[in-house]
């Protein structure tokens, strides 16, 4: 019966703490998309960046 109610209090807790999560999350913040590039700062959308993409990676040259 102990086992019953300890796990009647842990599903409520995380289902609290679930709830509240999914509340302070912001709508368009489904999977962690980068809207703008790292580098260079520029809107992508989630896309590559069409400024630091492009740019071929050769050595030395």
């Amino acid at each position: 019966m102990v086992l019953l109610w300890i796990g009647i209090a842990a599903g409520i807790i995380i289902t609290t703490i679930l709830i509240v999560k999914a509340v302070k999350t912001p709508s368009r913040d489904v999977m962690g998309v980068e809207l703008q590039c790292k580098k260079c700062g520029s809107n992508t959308n989630g896309l590559k960046c069409p400024k630091c993409g492009n740019k071929s990676q050769k050595f030395g040259v």
